[in-house]
């Protein structure tokens, strides 16, 4: 078969043609025998955050205004910093590229306040905007076309080892035109996807929920997906509270223990100024339904049968929460601020 070739190829090169790889060469040369692929070097996975590693491709998705980008933003910095968030650890910095669809280049600008009570970054957070791409009178980025999933690859090769990992925030912003649960439209788009992976880029693409509180569009997309977080609004949930909600892990290779756990995320103003974020483990939100019933005048023994916790804990909750200025002093009723955060939350089919 190697004469076969060789033959081909001194006859494209007495044409005078530059000679290229044959499909059939290619499967040939890639062919690997069993000792091979046993002293093949394999280069170490770097892992960045949590299940985010060299070449994962991962999908956060929620209902619209939930706060997805927020959570983009904060794992962007984590990601350039080397810092945790929450239960997912950060074992090393990666740069980071957004490709933003949809927010305006103010907004974006705007929300750099989360920026301001975090280190200085390690490596580069850099962004990609359809808004300013088309204020400088190009095309906006659509890779439902060939075209411009070729021209990104281009980009990464060029741009080397700079971004380790690529957010596209959202999906359907850079799909115009393609039925979200048309499996065979996803094809072309999985398998940039994959060249990205190939390339040891992790890759994370934003996506919106469907009325059924499941992503959008065709289940085939989480195929080759290597975790899926999908964001719920927590029990209570008060609009005008801000930016507070769950996220849970519906796919998750490779990724166990604590760092699989659900948890809660939410967007705070401390008190020197500026943004930042607080993560708790999904299983505070037991302690928000035992602050509710305190602040609507349960019984911290009736709380503690109605939770199935002891005592103890009712009443370590409900000190706490005096501390924090969301119970009275009493502990038996909401402050304003309790009411704000906990009132809403329906304790009827609990203490009913």
């Amino acid at each position: 078969m190697s004469d076969d070739f060789d033959i081909e190829k001194q006859a494209k090169e007495a044409d005078g043609q530059v000679p290229k790889k044959t499909l059939l060469e290619c499967l040939v040369n890639s062919i690997l025998t069993e000792n091979a692929l046993r002293n093949l070097e394999i280069k170490p996975i770097k892992k960045y955050l949590g299940p985010i590693c060299e070449g994962t491709i991962g999908e956060i998705f929620g209902p619209r205004g939930i706060g997805k980008t927020w959570l983009r933003d904060a794992i962007s910095l984590c990601l350039t910093r080397k810092m945790d968030l929450g239960p997912l650890k950060c074992n090393n910095p990666a740069g980071v590229l957004i490709v933003d669809g949809e927010m305006g280049l103010g907004l974006m600008k705007e929300r750099q306040e989360l920026s301001a009570n975090v280190p200085e970054p390690l490596l580069p957070l850099d962004y990609l905007s359809n808004e300013h791409l088309y204020q400088a009178g190009s095309p906006t980025l659509n890779l439902s076309d060939k075209s411009w999933r070729d021209a990104f690859i281009e980009l990464m090769k060029i741009s080397g080892d700079r971004w380790g990992v690529i957010i596209f925030d959202n999906l359907s912003s850079f799909l115009p035109g393609v039925k979200e649960n048309d499996q065979d439209a996803w094809a072309p788009v999985n398998g940039f996807y994959l060249q990205l992976r190939w390339m040891r880029k992790a890759v994370i693409f934003i996506h919106h929920a469907g009325k059924s509180g499941d992503q959008r569009g065709t289940s085939g997309r989480e195929d080759q997906l290597d975790f899926v977080l999908k964001l719920t609004l927590p029990p209570g949930h008060d609009p005008e509270g801000g930016c507070r909600f769950d996220a849970t892990f519906t796919k998750k290779r490779s990724l166990t223990g604590s760092e699989a756990a659900p948890f809660t995320f939410e967007i705070t103003a401390p008190p020197h100024g500026g943004l930042t974020w607080a993560v708790a483990n999904k299983k505070e939100s037991r302690k928000e339904v035992i602050i509710a019933l305190l602040g609507n005048g349960i019984k911290q023994k009736s709380v503690s049968e109605l939770m199935s916790v002891d005592k103890g804990y009712v009443s370590k909750t409900r000190t706490t929460a005096i501390k924090s200025g969301l119970l009275s002093a009493s502990g038996t009723e909401f402050t304003a601020q309790g009411r704000l955060r906990y009132g809403g939350i329906d304790i009827e089919k609990l203490s009913g």
